[in-house]
């Protein structure tokens, strides 16, 4: 599909759906792993739909120009997931950092993850301590492998990556970020994947927040 043929708001108006339930348009330079992280989860009134990379176009300004084709109202939120891996060497860089400003002009968050979003998830299991001196989006995915006994970003397993498991990562994730220079372009390892749960938390009513994501709200 072309990049400029607008898409319909992907929230159907169906009997299990009301009208006023909150939506985060999810945008990801990836193919597989946050789709299916993201579709794991349940939580009332709250709607996450997460928009893939599925014809190899994974450059960071069109990720923004795939969000930007689908239609959305005032109250829903519109993010993108972008890994640094390469994006942030060489000649990328430029074209990096001015889709990260484009987002901003248009009211898009980003949620970078630097070198890629399985460092995320290896915070589901590890300290903050034990993910900083991995130097590429290989050493992050064979740590999982450790840690997990396997990994398959094609294949991710639900049991791995439980909901009581977000809040411990949400801490570890924000702890790191904390000690990460370089604000847009991080510096040294870092996943602020904990803002969009922290802004999904806060989006949903609290007496129907699961229990689990309750230490995500300040």
């Amino acid at each position: 599909m072309s990049l400029l043929q607008r898409q319909t708001r992907p929230l159907n108006r169906d009997e299990s759906t009301l009208r006023d339930d909150r939506l985060f348009i999810v945008a990801c330079d990836d193919t597989f792993a946050p789709k299916q992280y993201f579709d794991f989860f349940r939580i009332t009134r709250v709607k996450i739909h997460v928009v893939p990379t599925e014809d190899g176009t994974s450059a960071a300004e069109h990720v923004l120009q795939r969000l930007r084709s689908i239609d959305y109202e005032e109250d829903d939120e519109r993010w993108m997931l972008l890994d640094t891996d390469h994006c942030i060497k060489g000649a990328h860089l430029a074209s990096f950092t001015a889709a990260l400003a484009d987002a901003r002009r248009q009211g898009v968050k980003v949620a970078l993850s630097k070198p890629c979003f399985e460092l995320w998830l290896l915070l589901h299991h590890l300290d903050e301590a034990l993910v900083t001196s991995f130097n590429s989006a290989k050493d992050v995915e064979q740590a999982l492998r450790k840690v997990l006994g396997e990994y398959n970003k094609t294949n991710l397993k639900p049991e791995h990556f439980m909901l009581e498991h977000v809040p411990s990562a949400c801490a570890r994730a924000e702890k790191l970020d904390t000690t990460v220079e370089g604000g847009d372009i991080p510096q040294g390892n870092t996943s602020r994947v904990y803002l969009l749960w922290r802004a999904i938390a806060c989006s949903a009513l609290p007496s129907q927040l699961p229990e689990q994501l309750r230490a995500l709200i300040r």
